[in-house]
């Protein structure tokens, strides 16, 4: 899913993600990246209930559109590396 903001200076994505481990999706986790013009500001995992929360008060407030709406390709991630700190 693809948001950008009415100027278009800021894009956010959200991605369903796979473990490197394994090669499996990993349930009730997906990647935020937010960049503008282009460069990568962030990025942040977030379980499925606050992506859809973040995606809806987003598009709610009317300063952010939805341009595509469909799930991008899963984004690698390594498990065992970070997940504590990143889970939103």
């Amino acid at each position: 899913m693809q948001l950008q903001s009415n100027c278009g200076a800021f894009v956010i994505d959200y991605y369903p993600v796979k473990s490197i481990l394994t090669n499996n999706l990993i349930p009730d986790l997906n990647l935020k990246i937010v960049s503008n013009y282009g460069r990568t500001l962030y990025k942040v995992l977030l379980n499925d209930y606050a992506c859809g929360d973040d995606i809806l008060s987003k598009n709610d407030s009317g300063v952010y559109t939805i341009t595509d709406n469909t799930k991008g390709l899963p984004q690698f991630i390594n498990p065992k590396e970070g997940l504590s700190w990143e889970i939103q």
